[in-house]
């Protein structure tokens, strides 16, 4: 299946699942001919017959519109519509036949289940469990990793105590307003950011739903007691991974078990041996308290102001108050002593949040704004997506479901974060600055002398091996310019430093699928390199180069 098809299949998943494609919301990243697929896609769906309570439906609709109450114009009215409705039928019926072949296409084995999961989730408001890791290696070793007690809402809240293990004892914890670690070997308590967080312990239910729901294959394969429950057993093949197992919980409609591939002859099982849910997590459980006798250690070197002055004192300039979609409320104000920048943080207000059936139901809309004096030149991250605010050039990331855009205009830098879809975040980069965003296009362009041929097998298991945690300078386009660039000079093989240095590269294109890195070193075989993400299209993706133009 190559990238096109990929694409294409998740569109009509998304479809399938009663959802809006991403695709929908960005139509600008789409070709031309990808949206005549679309089109087609759209049309050959409407060719499924319309779904009813049951099978009775409409014949009873059509008797209630015939029978008594209504006026003689109600019961020609109802009458059209019977005739309507048998020709409607046999239209349907014709043309079963034409799309037999598309249903295969159209739906995914499973999707019921799927469905089901995420309407399961959006009952759950919290959750109480002890969670099982166990490591198995080739010859069928075991040995228990971790064993801990988790508590999660549906707002993103989290308890963590690892109840075995060599962390044994280490409790975490983020209430939405502080996030702080407990080390009782230590007798330290670390205080962290709230948001982001990088931080999200294993097998949490919404994160597993989310990955179910975009994976390229979910196929039942049997069933089996798991913790005393009946679970159906699920087959689930990730884009661009290697296929793992997931137990779903009969009663529940909710994953229990998740078992990894073998990769490099490990291979884990998580579980939760219990699992009870509640309306909400202890509020002792939340409730920030420094044992006795530990030390506090703040690694935020951010100070709470109660005032846009207060902030301006500290930071020696008068900060932009933002415009911000009506759902969104301030939170807090605080400055970032380390680089004197004005932190506005943002929440979705309950009322909002509570009405709105989110596809991630553990996660509460967060938005932070940070602005400071441009000290240093504008030097973006290799990995990001290069976009546009107004005239000036935007470095644009994303990461554990959060995107980030930052740029600098008029001496000052502006950074845009949270864990909000990338058209809803450029509402609060327009109310920043009043300039929109221009994202990049996405349609293949490149052009390069000399292109390089790329064996898709290799490449393949190049990704797997990067998913199993190694080689993680794959997924950074810079370093693997470094590399190839450094082999041209070098085909034999690099002894000691690359002849090419990591600051000689530059990305200077990148929309997330293909970039172009210029090389300024006048020793380089190669100018320019152009890479690709041929095996997955997000930040886990790693990157190909395909083509290179000769220094001149």
């Amino acid at each position: 299946m190559n990238n096109e098809d990929r694409k294409l299949s998740k569109y009509i998943d998304q479809l399938n699942l009663e959802k809006t494609p991403v695709e929908h919301r960005h139509p600008e990243n789409n070709s031309e001919e990808y949206q005549q697929l679309m089109a087609i896609v759209r049309e050959v769906r409407t060719l499924k017959e319309p779904e009813f309570p049951d099978e009775e439906y409409p014949k009873r609709l059509v008797a209630n519109l015939q029978e008594g109450g209504y006026s003689k114009q109600s019961k020609v009215r109802g009458q059209k519509f019977k005739k309507l409705w048998i020709g409607t039928a046999a239209v349907v019926a014709a043309a079963a036949v034409m799309v037999f072949s598309w249903n295969a296409l159209l739906f995914k084995d499973d999707t019921n289940i799927v469905y089901a999961m995420e309407q399961a989730l959006e009952k759950v408001k919290a959750y109480h469990g002890i969670l099982e890791i166990v490591e198995r290696n080739e010859l069928g070793e075991k040995m228990t990793q971790a064993r801990r007690e988790v508590w999660a809402d549906k707002d993103g809240n989290y308890y963590v105590k690892e109840l075995e293990g060599f962390l044994e004892g280490l409790i975490t914890i983020n209430n939405g307003k502080s996030k702080w670690q407990i080390h009782p070997d230590k007798e330290v308590a670390y205080l962290f950011e709230t948001f982001p967080d990088p931080y999200r312990f294993t097998f949490e239910l919404g994160e597993e739903i989310e990955d179910i729901k975009n994976a390229l294959t979910v196929k039942e394969i049997g069933e089996e007691i798991i913790s005393g429950r009946e679970t159906i057993l699920l087959e689930v093949i990730p884009d661009g991974g290697q296929a793992y197992h997931l137990w779903i919980d009969k009663d529940t409609d909710l994953p229990l078990q998740r078992q990894s591939a073998m990769q490099n002859s490990i291979q884990y099982k998580v579980k939760y041996t219990e699992i009870e849910f509640h309306e909400v997590i202890p509020e002792s459980l939340l409730s920030y308290k420094l044992p006795e006798g530990y030390e506090a250690i703040d690694t935020r070197f951010e100070q709470t102001v109660s005032t846009i002055e207060e902030a301006e004192d500290i930071v020696g300039f008068s900060p932009i108050i933002p415009e911000v979609p009506e759902a969104y409320r301030l939170s807090w104000i605080s400055v970032k002593i380390d680089t004197l920048a004005v932190k506005f943080s943002y929440n979705m207000t309950d009322s909002i949040s509570n009405s709105i059936s989110d596809s991630n139901a553990n996660s509460q809309s967060q938005v932070v704004i940070l602005q400071s004096k441009a000290e240093n030149p504008f030097i973006v991250d290799s990995n990001a997506v290069l976009g546009k605010v107004g005239e000036n050039k935007a470095e644009i990331l994303t990461s554990q479901g959060a995107y980030s855009i930052r740029w600098q205009e008029a001496g000052y830098e502006y950074t845009v974060l949270g864990n909000i879809t990338l058209e809803e975040l450029s509402s609060f980069v327009k109310g920043l600055t009043g300039n929109e965003i221009i994202l990049p296009n996405k349609e293949n362009t490149f052009t390069p002398q000399i292109e390089v041929e790329v064996d898709l097998i290799v490449e393949e298991n190049e990704q797997k091996s990067v998913d199993a945690g190694h080689s993680p300078w794959r997924l950074d386009p810079a370093f693997v310019t470094q590399v190839f660039a450094s082999l041209l000079l070098s085909p034999e093989g690099i002894v000691g430093d690359y002849p090419i240095d990591y600051e000689d590269i530059q990305i200077i294109e990148n929309n997330g699928i293909q970039a172009i890195a210029q090389i300024e070193n006048e020793n380089s075989i190669a100018r320019k390199v152009y890479l690709e993400r041929l095996i997955r299209q997000d930040e886990s993706g790693i990157w190909t180069v395909i083509g290179y133009d000769l220094a001149e």
